[in-house]
C-alpha cells in the first residue's frame, strides 16, 4: 500500500519533520486544542472543511474525491498546496494509490473505490513527502458526525465498511506505520495515542 506521486504542478517542501493532519470528525476541535497545547513545530494539513479551522497557514490541503471539490480547491489561499487522486482542475498535486481491493469490485461490480478513509490517502501522502510524524486530529473512524453539525439522527455518519476497516489494518502492520499516530477514535485503536514525547522525538 503506498501513494506515488503522478503530477505535481508545485514544489513540495517540509517546513517540520511533524504534519498534524485535521479532519473533519467530532472529535476534531477537543483533538486540534490538545495538540496545539503541546507547541510543536509542525506543518499543517487538512482534509475538507477543516482547513478553515486550523489558526495558521495550512501547508496541504488533500481531498480523495476531487472533482467534488473543484470550487473548494480553487478558493483556498494561494500558500496551501491541493493534493487529490487522478488529475483534476484546481489541484496542485495528482496522486496514485495503490492498495489491494479486498475483492470488493468482484462483489460490487464497482471498479476504483478507495479503501480506508481521506485521512489514508493523506497518510500515505505524508509519509512519501518524507514527515517522520504524522499526527491526525479529528480523523476517527467513526459514526459520530462532523464537527460542524449538531449531533442528530440526520447528521450521524460516515458509514463505513469493512473494506475501510481492513485497509487501515493493513497499513497498521506496515513499517511505515511506526511513524504515525492518531489522537482519537478507531484509528488511535488501530495505530495508538500519540504524546507529546513521541511527536517530538
Amino acid at each position: 500500500m503506498q501513494a506515488t506521486i503522478h503530477k505535481a504542478h508545485r514544489e513540495l517542501k517540509r517546513n517540520h519533520d511533524t504534519i498534524l493532519i485535521i479532519g473533519d470528525g467530532q472529535s476534531m476541535p477537543a483533538d486540534l486544542k490538545k495538540f496545539l497545547s503541546w507547541d510543536i513545530p509542525h506543518d499543517a494539513g487538512a482534509l475538507g472543511r477543516a482547513v478553515r479551522e486550523y489558526p495558521g497557514v495550512v501547508d496541504h490541503w488533500f481531498n480523495a474525491d476531487g472533482e467534488t471539490a473543484i470550487h473548494w480547491a480553487k478558493n483556498l489561499a494561494p500558500e496551501t498546496i491541493r493534493h487529490t487522486l487522478g488529475e483534476v482542475d484546481g489541484f496542485d498535486v495528482d496522486w496514485d494509490l495503490e492498495q489491494d481491493d479486498y475483492h470488493y469490485q468482484e462483489i460490487t461490480n464497482e471498479a476504483g473505490r478507495m479503501h480506508g478513509s481521506s485521512a489514508l490517502f493523506a497518510t500515505l501522502a505524508s509519509l512519501k513527502m518524507g514527515y517522520s510524524h504524522v499526527v491526525l486530529a479529528g480523523c476517527p473512524l467513526d459514526a459520530e458526525g462532523h464537527y460542524y453539525f449538531e449531533p442528530s439522527k440526520e447528521t450521524l455518519g460516515p458509514i463505513w465498511l469493512g473494506f475501510d476497516y481492513m485497509a487501515w489494518l493493513d497499513f497498521a502492520r506496515m513499517p511505515e506505520a511506526a511513524r504515525v499516530r492518531s489522537m482519537s477514535g478507531y484509528t488511535a485503536k488501530i495505530l495508538e495515542h500519540p504524546t507529546k514525547e513521541w511527536t517530538n522525538a
